[in-house]
């Protein structure tokens, strides 16, 4: 009779230690699981244009891309020629874009890359093409609250009468100042 109970214990224990064992695998499954979903993302859009107004009702900055992809677990958005119209203070319209792009929420902040090209205006919107000044760098951090571009990389400035080649670029766009950081060569003809 003790025999038969001290194997109806052990078969319990046995059938116990085999649920939690099972509770145990599930739920590591589960949480790896939820992880996986967290990293995936929860939108993607296509013809993306967003307009930014100030108190008065005129148009502040305008942004588009062709694609963007947003990622909520890492708060940011992967964009597909991203092109950011900006107005300074003066009123003059600068434009900057690129082939690839990334938005990350917290900071503000707009990374671009791949061929980055500002101009103060596209051509095709100036009265004058020719006087077309382009600024060119593989890399740029664009900060939209303040309106700050900043690269530390090779940056090259072309106009119709001149060229500047540079390494690092500071650039307030409301104040339409730049500042290269080293290796600074130019070249202008009147």
């Amino acid at each position: 009779m003790l025999r038969k109970r001290f194997i109806l214990l052990f078969i319990v224990v046995a059938v116990g230690l085999g649920l939690l064992w099972i509770e145990d695998y599930t739920t590591q499954t589960t949480q790896e699981n939820s992880e996986g979903v967290s990293q995936l993302p929860d939108y993607y859009g296509e013809g993306l244009t967003n307009r930014t107004f100030n108190e008065k009702g005129t148009l502040e900055h305008q942004f588009d891309a062709a694609r963007s992809v947003h990622y909520p677990s890492q708060k940011h958005t992967e964009l597909t020629l991203p092109k950011v119209k900006t107005i300074a203070d003066n009123g003059e319209i600068w434009i900057i874009q690129s082939k690839t792009g990334t938005h990350f929420e917290k900071e503000n902040k707009l990374i671009l890359e791949q061929d980055v090209l500002i101009s103060p205006a596209s051509p095709a919107e100036l009265r004058n093409p020719a006087e077309t000044v382009i600024i060119r760098t593989s890399k740029l951090t664009f900060f939209t609250e303040s309106k700050i571009a900043k690269t530390d990389r090779p940056v090259q400035v072309t106009s119709q009468n001149g060229h500047i080649d540079a390494v690092g670029m500071i650039m307030t766009l409301d104040q339409q100042r730049v500042e290269f950081l080293s290796q600074v060569k130019s070249k202008y003809v009147p």
